[in-house]
């Protein structure tokens, strides 16, 4: 696989023998970024957006990408104050963009949920923040004819442990209503979509008593008041991520599941309209897989990204295509034995697909944004991965003053980066959760400033940073799908 490096590097695109333009590349700068949301433009360019460690106003930002239909850059920005921002979803309007995320900056306390304005540049227009005074996550975002619905996890509303809750605005984001739901144990609402009938959909997880999670599906009305739940999973971990709705009302929602096999497998589930469970679908073998994202497919099915860990040694993006039944219909994989994790996908108008994540070995930084656009076939007609090195400022030592850990949310397995520590130093790294007790202890040195977490439950906790008599007490989130 080849690197091609440049600003604005403009390059001749491949087609596919059906005649659609391919391309891979990477967006970002030395830093950690990671895309989240993608879909094609009015006009056939593509929207990026995600979450940057690169640049911007503080240890973590909201980053979008414009692009043309090549993928070539248009504009960028990022959006966030000094602290830990992240992008989870943004759309095209008619007159603009939204884009949706969280913010360590709450005004209600902790974490905000939070919602850019911005006009067709990119520019912001306003920004709201949601939330309680305990810390509140977005994950998801729909739009709606009169307004936004935002879907995501609280911990000051409902259950202490932590609950679904979704928020209803305005087109000016302003707060229509609030609602909090899910079970006694903690549940997160992972991912939302408004139905045909008026409410809304969702998608996500929720602790069982074994002390792992069970996916679910819970329908909403138009109000925000739950219609029903139905819980989907097996005797292990189980969880659900995205959801679609089909033609006839039935939903779909994409996951993973460790019920079924010795490894976690990709996982959709089949609701009827009334909730009533109508069938499931479990892919991979001898490696762990999962599903993050979902959408119709050209043909009345279904297709879906994610990652697996089977066919190239590492996390690879996967592209996987269904029939409408769910049944698998082809597949492909994107990486080169690097660790790499899809996050988004949408259909194209020539016919293929659009995949968008981050890849660990491409681009200038540790992390890099990773779009793949390609044909009907999920293939591309060359496996170059062009490299965009964005030249958007970055902020000084003493401008970001305060310490910070990067990404947050994170998931378990994932790498932390501690921004703004002084230099020279050996650092002890203590966790523990909300009720003291130690769940891990590590050590990183200042110039690195990176540490690994282990497998770990979703949830709060409270890190400690110390070296040679200078202690910094942190919070980080460790959440399923951060």
């Amino acid at each position: 696989m080849r690197l091609r490096y440049g600003w604005l590097l403009m390059v001749l695109f491949a087609a596919s023998s059906e005649g659609q333009v391919t391309w891979r590349r990477t967006y970002g700068g030395t830093g950690s970024d990671v895309a989240r949301s993608v879909e094609q433009t009015a006009d056939g360019g593509y929207l990026v957006a995600g979450s940057t460690g690169s640049f911007g106003n503080g240890a973590g930002d909201m980053y979008v990408v414009r692009t043309d239909a090549l993928g070539e850059p248009l504009w960028t920005h990022v959006y966030g104050g000094i602290g830990v921002e992240q992008g989870v979803a943004c759309r095209e309007l008619a007159d603009g963009y939204v884009l949706a995320g969280s913010t360590s900056l709450g005004v209600h306390g902790g974490y905000d949920m939070v919602l850019v304005r911005t006009d067709v540049n990119g520019e912001p227009l306003w920004t709201k923040n949601y939330g309680t005074a305990e810390w509140d996550l977005c994950y998801a975002l729909d739009v709606l004819p009169d307004g936004f619905i935002l879907g995501g996890l609280s911990y000051g509303a409902g259950q202490p442990s932590g609950s679904a809750y979704a928020v209803r605005t305005d087109l000016n984001g302003d707060t229509i209503w609030t609602q909090a739901f899910g079970g006694p144990l903690g549940t997160e609402c992972a991912g939302i979509r408004a139905t045909s009938d008026g409410g809304f959909i969702v998608v996500g997880s929720m602790a069982t008593a074994n002390g792992l999670t069970d996916g679910f599906f819970t329908k909403l009305d138009s109000d925000g008041y739950e219609a029903w739940t139905t819980p989907i999973g097996g005797d292990s971990a189980d969880y659900l991520v995205d959801v679609h709705e089909a033609p006839n009302g039935e939903f779909v929602g994409s996951g993973g599941t460790h019920s079924h096999s010795d490894f976690m497998q990709i996982l959709l589930a089949n609701v009827l309209p009334a909730g009533q469970w109508n069938w499931e679908r479990y892919f991979g073998s001898g490696a762990d897989a999962g599903a993050t994202a979902i959408c119709a497919d050209h043909d009345g099915g279904f297709v879906i990204t994610g990652y697996n860990t089977l066919n190239l040694g590492a996390r690879d993006i996967i592209l996987t295509t269904t029939y409408p039944n769910g049944d698998f219909q082809f597949g492909n994989n994107y990486g080169d034995g690097e660790p790499a994790d899809g996050y988004a996908i949408n259909t194209t108008s020539d016919g293929g697909y659009v995949v968008a994540g981050w890849a660990e070995n491409y681009g200038p930084g540790l992390r890099a944004m990773y779009v793949v656009k390609t044909d009907s076939t999920g293939q591309t007609a060359s496996l170059d991965v062009d490299v965009f090195s964005d030249p958007l400022p970055v902020l000084s030592q003493e401008e970001m003053q305060k310490i910070v850990l990067y990404p947050d949310p994170v998931a378990s397995l994932s790498p932390v980066t501690v921004h703004g520590l002084p230099p020279g130093h050996t650092w002890e790294v203590r966790m523990s959760d909300m009720n003291g007790r130690a769940v891990f202890n590590t050590s990183m040195r200042s110039d690195n400033s990176l540490f690994v977490l282990p497998a770990m439950a979703t949830g709060l906790y409270a890190v400690l940073l110390r070296a040679a008599g200078i202690e910094h007490r942190l919070r980080l989130c460790v959440a399923a799908q951060p």
